[in-house]
């Protein structure tokens, strides 16, 4: 989840504010963008107030993450976006779980994959990587004793890194497992180079070293999402209103785009200003 001083500003399961949605101003804007955030903004809270109750329906997870929460003052998410990471670890019933960004999403993670063991499917282990040492050693010291067997809690600082022409930000070292699915919630996106703000590149990363198809979800940060369309394609990372999410996959080293040799004669405008665009290909 966001680390550092951000973490500070979250509330816990328990607390009057649950929702932690992304910052929408429509300011400057014509009242049909106006209309469409407000539109937004009740279908994301809806949902939201819906995931909650369904959360606290199921007494055993809401235990866990309240048992988490004790010894951390945020959540890093919300309601929503734990039920939906529920929701796809039942269905998809991934066995190697990869989690950028620790906080009460892993302990939702563990439990959606006990559960599934407990149906008859295969032990699963969510790998969940930490960049903040304080963060790292309270999640390992809050993580409810049930769950400790699925999770595997790992601290790596973060540096920059490179994927065709974006920069981004990434963990310095991730175990390397045969993930099939992934959370992407970090690490902070600001350089530790020079401050910039940057995208989440870790996913990309993952993806392009792997033939087992990966599924994601991925937290709401817009650059990140324009980096992800522009490499795998608006069919292959889809992004939810409702949710405010985007969702990946499945993907493996194969869908990852390329820089194809530009040519920006569709884009040229006679009476308008033009705006080029860039496009990558698939190697298919």
């Amino acid at each position: 989840m966001t680390t550092g001083m951000d973490k500070e500003k979250n509330i816990r399961p328990g607390g009057g504010v649950e929702a932690r949605l992304i910052h929408m101003d429509a300011r400057g804007f014509g009242p049909l963008v106006r209309l469409r955030k407000a539109v937004v903004d009740a279908l994301v809270a809806g949902r939201n107030r819906r995931a909650g109750a369904r959360l606290r329906a199921m007494t055993g997870l809401w235990s866990n993450m309240q048992e988490y929460a004790q010894g951390s003052a945020v959540t890093g998410a919300s309601m929503s976006d734990y039920l939906t990471l529920y929701e796809q670890v039942r269905k998809w019933r991934p066995v190697e779980v990869l989690e950028l960004g620790t906080g009460i999403s892993t302990v939702v993670l563990a439990y959606a994959l006990r559960e599934n063991e407990a149906e008859g499917g295969a032990r699963g282990r969510v790998t969940s990587m930490e960049e903040d040492p304080a963060w790292h050693k309270q999640a390992g010291q809050n993580l409810p004793g049930d769950l400790r067997p699925h999770v595997d809690l790992i601290h790596s600082p973060k540096v920059d890194g490179f994927y065709k022409m974006f920069r981004g930000v990434q963990y310095e070292s991730i175990p390397e497992r045969a993930y099939d699915f992934v959370f992407s919630d970090g690490p902070d996106r600001f350089s530790p180079v020079n401050g910039d703000k940057l995208f989440n590149l870790d996913l990309i990363q993952v993806v392009v070293r792997s033939e087992t198809p990966i599924r994601a979800v991925v937290d709401n940060h817009y650059l990140t999402f324009y980096v992800l369309q522009k490499v795998f394609g608006p069919k292959l990372a889809r992004y939810s209103i409702r949710h405010k999410l985007m969702f990946v996959g499945p993907v493996t080293k194969n869908d990852a785009g390329r820089l194809k040799r530009e040519n920006f004669l569709p884009d040229l405008r006679l009476l308008r200003d033009t705006e080029l665009k860039l496009r990558m290909a698939r190697d298919d």
